[in-house]
């Protein structure tokens, strides 16, 4: 009897590590999908070169079948998210992204990132109404010192001055600033591009690592001209 109890043990425990290793194989496979999606996705977004469609297609798959391996990665709905939002031609791929966000919020709701990524999906589809001020701030109060979260909040807070509150303006002020002295050349060129220099200028004053480049003439004459 001693004999059988010791089996009664032994005999689950076997189970649970096969089950366990099994698991871990699958993980190790969606892992192994989601890291070589990102390098990609990564490197579209450095050059600024959207993928061919076939290629867009093949890591799709891959994340796809990442996805089944490891359903409970938030990283992979998230990275199948980032590349449907990065074929900004194709308006209904931000409606793709915004579904593959939902699964990685689902999953893990305190991304600051996946956050910002919803904001920037609504934006592109013209979703600026309640609760799109809401998302915004969420993102800014879970990642503030996150420089894609900076980034979303200087570029859409900025598009969307006159209709934001004046809570949400602050925090975007606050957030401009933050991204001023973390990367004040990228800053400033996303504020030129929405038409907000007014704001970034003053914040420029005196910062060493522009001193090379085109904006303090810039900064100058618009306060010259104002």
């Amino acid at each position: 009897m001693p004999g059988a109890n010791r089996w009664l043990v032994v005999i689950p425990a076997l189970a649970l590590l096969a089950f366990l290793s099994f698991w871990s194989v699958r993980w190790a496979w969606g892992d192994a999908y989601a890291t070589t999606a990102l390098r990609l996705i990564t490197k579209w977004d450095a050059e600024k070169s959207p993928p061919a469609l076939e290629t867009f297609l093949w890591v799709r798959r891959a994340l796809e079948r990442a996805q089944v391996l490891a359903p409970a990665d938030p990283a992979i709905p998230e990275l199948l998210g980032l590349m449907h939002l990065q074929q900004s031609a194709r308006p209904e791929f931000s409606e793709l992204a915004l579904e593959h966000f939902g699964r990685a919020l689902a999953l893990r709701p305190s991304s600051p990132y996946t956050w910002a990524n919803v904001a920037e999906a609504k934006f592109r589809l013209g979703q600026t109404h309640a609760p799109f001020e809401e998302i915004m701030l969420r993102a800014q109060a879970l990642g503030p010192s996150e420089p894609e979260t900076q980034r979303m909040m200087v570029e859409l807070g900025s598009a969307l001055w006159n209709e934001l509150s004046a809570p949400a303006q602050r925090e975007v002020k606050l957030a401009l600033e933050r991204a001023m002295r973390r990367n004040p050349l990228e800053t400033l060129l996303i504020s030129e591009r929405r038409g907000r220099l007014d704001m970034a200028c003053p914040l420029a004053a005196g910062d060493v690592r522009l001193e090379k480049s085109k904006w303090p003439k810039v900064c100058e004459e618009l306060e010259a001209g104002a």
